[in-house]
């Protein structure tokens, strides 16, 4: 199990355990055990950063979870299926927790809050599937194969070279922004063309159709910074956009959700949010339990 996990593991040492999983089935149930019991044990690690401000406590993180690179294996567990895929790694965060990991290729991602990828790098390409939530890319330059995201049926195929770029999924909505390089986008809803992404473009897709923008930068990726900009956002978008990264979630009064908001935010921490908002637009902060209610 640590030679599979290791950094320097070889191609060799992957042919040989797929070899192993292929001899007999209960090669692949006893690797889908010596799994959960790694990761219980605490055996795989990756770069985190908790997005609370100082002095508040740090938000607990969540071990790194591995897909497992045994392919074509499907078990139940408390009558609850999953896939097994071959060569793939799955990297997720909790609510409040942001994590920056390398892949074996050299890209370097950053995880936002709650988001889980799925990679799967092989002879012949390199594909990052998004699960769920907001991730960072920053290519490796060297490395000749195609580079690709899959988010809800969207296809980002990223150009050779240095690339960075930002996507994010919610539910079947996709926004991609494309910081620096090039890459083009295939998959779209409506059958719509394959749309060519240059640096500092954005492509919001959505099942009523596709939006290209040149948006504030700085402002989209500030995220990674765990900051949220906002810029005449209605409060009810706000607090939407920073209940994602914390457990103490804010709600506002159905009277007041229309009023707007600018500036800019650290997030992971709601009840700052609400004080700072209370006060720029005279509102009263009702606590009840883990909830904050902003109203009149």
């Amino acid at each position: 199990m640590a030679r599979l996990h290791a950094p320097d593991r070889t191609e060799d040492t992957v042919a040989a355990f797929r070899a192993w999983c292929a001899a007999d089935p209960a090669h692949a149930a006893a690797f889908e055990h010596m799994t959960l019991v790694w990761e219980v044990a605490g055996g795989l690690h990756a770069e985190r950063a908790s997005l609370s401000p100082p002095p508040a406590p740090d938000v607990p993180s969540r071990r790194l979870v591995l897909a497992g690179i045994a392919g074509g294996l499907v078990l139940a567990v408390g009558g609850i299926g999953f896939w097994q895929r071959a060569g793939a790694t799955v990297y997720s965060t909790a609510v409040g927790e942001q994590r920056r990991v390398t892949l074996a290729d050299g890209t370097r991602v950053i995880l936002d809050t709650d988001s889980r990828i799925r990679v799967r790098l092989d002879d012949k390409a390199r594909r990052v599937t998004l699960v769920r939530g907001r991730a960072s890319f920053t290519t490796a330059a060297t490395d000749p194969r195609p580079f690709e995201v899959e988010a809800a049926g969207r296809h980002v195929q990223v150009q050779p070279g240095v690339a960075q770029l930002d996507i994010r999924r919610d539910a079947d909505d996709v926004t991609v922004t494309l910081v620096d390089g090039g890459a083009q986008v295939v998959g779209l809803p409506g059958d719509a063309a394959p749309v060519t992404l240059a640096g500092g473009q954005q492509l919001a897709t959505a099942a009523a159709g596709v939006r290209l923008s040149q948006p504030n930068v700085a402002d989209a990726i500030a995220w990674q910074g765990g900051r949220a900009v906002f810029r005449d956002d209605t409060l009810a978008a706000a607090v939407a956009e920073m209940n994602r990264y914390s457990a103490v979630k804010l709600a506002v009064a159905p009277e007041v959700a229309a009023l707007r908001v600018s500036g800019t935010y650290r997030v992971g921490d709601n009840a700052a949010f609400a004080r700072s908002v209370g006060t720029l637009l005279a509102l009263r902060v009702v606590g009840q339990g883990d909830r904050l209610t902003l109203v009149r």
